[in-house]
């Protein structure tokens, strides 16, 4: 009977050693692009605040004449009641979609191709729900749209320049660390 000796460890090939890279520069158009992302997110919280805010009588109006068409009988505290339920819910939903934009933001500038992918997909429908509503509102609400055009057509532009496209494809290659 034989004694086991040390187990014995297969030793396997390893390539030449390469030193770890420095992170890929970051471009001055992908700073750009992400604070034109980050201008055009601040004005639509301002706009959706602004909306909710000073258009409240116009939302209490459309509830009331929704009801009076469908013949349901309630009171003002009903009213009252499913105007703060549903402006609740439209908050929540534009905090989480803030949420989202932002995260989506921070990452492009950190240079993950998908979140580029991913803004200049929600930029360009964007851009097109913009430009068909420009002229059905005032005047304000049009400035507005018009800025918003500019800062996500600005945005996605610098998003796709040489030197942006250079920077997303050497993150691509840089290992995560």
């Amino acid at each position: 009977m034989s004694t086991p000796g040390p187990p014995s460890y297969e030793s396997y090939p390893s390539g030449p050693y390469e030193p770890p890279r420095a992170a890929p520069h970051r471009p001055p158009s992908v700073d750009r692009s992400f604070q034109l992302w980050l201008a055009n997110g601040v004005l639509g919280v301002i706009g959706f605040i602004l909306t909710f805010t000073l258009g409240k009588d116009d939302f209490r109006s459309e509830v009331v004449k929704s009801l009076n068409e469908s013949g349901v009988s309630y009171s003002d505290g009903d009213v009252d009641s499913a105007l703060t339920l549903g402006l609740t819910f439209a908050g929540l939903v534009a905090a989480a979609f803030f949420g989202l934009y932002l995260l989506f933001a921070f990452k492009m500038r950190a240079g993950r191709n998908w979140a580029r992918v991913v803004l200049a997909v929600l930029g360009g429908l964007a851009l097109l729900l913009n430009i068909f509503s420009l002229g059905s509102s005032n005047m304000l609400e049009t400035i507005v749209t018009v800025v918003q055009i500019a800062l996500i057509g600005g945005a996605v532009y610098f998003m796709f320049t040489k030197e942006s496209a250079e920077y997303f494809d050497a993150v691509g290659r840089h290992p995560a660390g």
